[in-house]
Parts: C-alpha cells; structure tokens; sequence
C-alpha cells in the first residue's frame, strides 16, 4: 500500500529542491505536524543519514520522523517517517525532481502502509494531505 503523487512546478529542479529541503516551514502547515501546539519548525540534516526532525523549541526537542536514506540533490531524496502512535513502524516517503519542460515534475511515492494495523485508513489520510501539501508547496514556489 502507498501513496503516489505527481505535480508539475513552474520551476527548475534545483529551486524545487531547496523549497522542499531548506524552505519547508514557509508552506507545510497544520494539521500536519505531529505536535501543532509545541513545533516551531521542520528540519532535515541534508546528508545521507541526517535526521529528519519536528522541532519544539531551540532547546533541541523535538520529535525524530525519520532519517535520510538517499540524498541526491537537486534530483532524488528519500527519508524514513513513523508517528508516534505506530509503535515504531516506519514507512519511506520517495521525491523525484524531474525538469518537464520549463519546470520540474515532482514525483512522491510514500509506501510501507501495509505494516500499520490500520494501514489503508493511514494511507487514505495521508493520500489527502499529501495531495494537499504538494498543492501548498507549488503555490509557494510559484509566487
């Protein structure tokens, strides 16, 4: 079970990387933080095995989702992603910044559902956010 999305940016592929990579917090909103009251920010280390963190605060709290699995900018990037109320079992989300045309295709695959109990409602819900985070992250590139 997984998650597959495609949105073409008016962009090139570097842009459209450093959007997603380094410029996160400007368009991903809530609902989809673990924790809304506490986080002031997203944070990926961009190197192969960096963390991928929810931070809450300067003080280096925080929630780890995942580590990066593969970095290889500005053309593929993949990282780990649990929640807390998995019980450990992570999932992979999978980017691919292909140029189209004038722009940059931006594939997303997130699999591994099928290891949650409850894992066809997970990817349902995921499928909707992920649809709509793409939409944010578009409007944000292209402003």
């Amino acid at each position: 079970m997984k998650v597959e999305r495609s949105i073409v940016i008016a962009a090139q592929p570097e842009r459209v990387w450093r959007a997603w990579v380094s410029e996160m917090n400007q368009w991903w909103t809530k609902p989809y933080y673990m924790d809304a009251e506490r986080v002031t920010g997203l944070v990926i280390e961009p190197h192969l095995g960096g963390r991928y963190m929810e931070k809450w605060g300067e003080d280096g709290s925080g929630y780890l989702i995942g580590h990066v699995v593969e970095w290889l900018p500005p053309l593929r990037l993949a990282y780990t992603w649990s929640e807390k109320s998995w019980g450990g079992i992570v999932t992979v989300v999978r980017l691919e910044f292909r140029p189209e045309g004038e722009g940059t295709r931006l594939s997303l695959v997130h699999e591994g559902f099928e290891r949650l109990p409850d894992g066809e409602a997970q990817r349902a819900g995921y499928d909707r956010g992920g649809a709509d985070l793409l939409g944010k992250l578009k409007a944000y590139v292209e402003m």
